[in-house]
């Protein structure tokens, strides 16, 4: 890793005063993660439908699906998606470019196979991507990527740059040891964004709370970091009708009590700006340093 990071600083030297990288635009876009320990917990689908509940509420909003090789955002949205991010390099195209729109007004761009090949990136592509990110950034209110399930490189890499992580547990008592593990990677591996979580399918408030606590009370003893509990979501046929139609819930029964729910979630990340992420650093400012080892990520 420290031979690619230098590397990569060479390769940055000898471009930068070409592409002229703006590290002092003010700051936009939130970045958010949303993400599991483990496959079939309802993952997509809530980032899909807080997506549109934040469009409803004035905001701009892109999803970045990056749940390589699963990735199914264009199946609960009935969207097809015809580029990712590697056709920024292979075919010249822009950001822009590459996104669909989605329900409402919300924007998705497909991660393809370009997630996974950041270590083939030559200089030029390096700075091209951080500056369509920053595209992003200055034009987006909200960056959301859905994540694969599951403790992996690309997973960890992206987590340790959002401003708000948000993990998606279920009551399954293996949903919550995962979710911990993921958890306790990320802290290990330096991140200090806000932690949140929402428990999904739940059979009642009581059964949601529980598992909060024991989540919450194994971060605060072993990671000393609180996890914030945003809500919980009951097991409802009405998000699995919803997904069959390929059609978000929040659009499809918009008065129901799953709907309000994530409605008030969304709600929640536009209160103030807490982050200590927010207050200091961009998004692409903070993938400069993770890939190219510029300054420190924890100040």
């Amino acid at each position: 890793m420290a031979d690619q990071a230098e590397k990569l600083r060479k390769i940055m030297g000898k471009y930068s005063k070409k592409e002229n990288i703006n590290e002092s635009k003010a700051r936009k876009a939130k970045f958010i993660g949303v993400t599991s320990g483990k496959g079939g917990v309802g993952k997509t689908n809530f980032t899909v439908n807080l997506a549109i509940s934040l469009r409803k509420l004035g905001y701009k909003v892109v999803i970045v699906d990056g749940d390589l090789g699963l990735a199914n955002v264009d199946l609960i949205t009935g969207t097809c998606l015809e580029y990712n991010i590697s056709d920024i390099f292979l075919q010249g195209k822009s950001i822009f470019d590459i996104m669909t729109e989605g329900p409402d007004g919300i924007k998705i761009i497909s991660g393809g196979s370009g997630i996974t090949e950041f270590h083939l990136l030559n200089g030029e592509n390096l700075n091209r991507f951080i500056n369509e990110i920053e595209k992003l950034e200055n034009y987006f209110d909200f960056i959301i990527m859905d994540t694969g399930a599951g403790i992996s490189e690309n997973v960890i890499k992206f987590l340790l740059l959002a401003d708000d992580l948000v993990l998606l547990i279920t009551p399954d008592p293996t949903s919550l040891m995962d979710g911990y593990a993921l958890l306790k990677t990320v802290v290990l591996y330096g991140y200090i964004g806000d932690i949140k979580t929402v428990i999904n399918m739940a059979g009642s408030k009581k059964e949601a709370e529980e598992v909060y606590n024991k989540l919450n009370g194994v971060s605060n003893r072993f990671l000393n970091r609180d996890v914030e509990f945003l809500d919980y979501l009951n097991k409802s046929s009405i998000v699995a009708n919803a997904v069959k139609k390929q059609r978000p819930f929040v659009l499809d029964k918009p008065n129901s009590s799953v709907s309000k729910k994530i409605n008030n979630i969304a709600l929640k990340f536009i209160d103030t700006e807490k982050s200590k992420f927010l207050k200091t650093k961009s998004f692409s400012q903070r993938f400069k340093e993770f890939f190219l080892g510029e300054g420190d990520l924890n100040k």
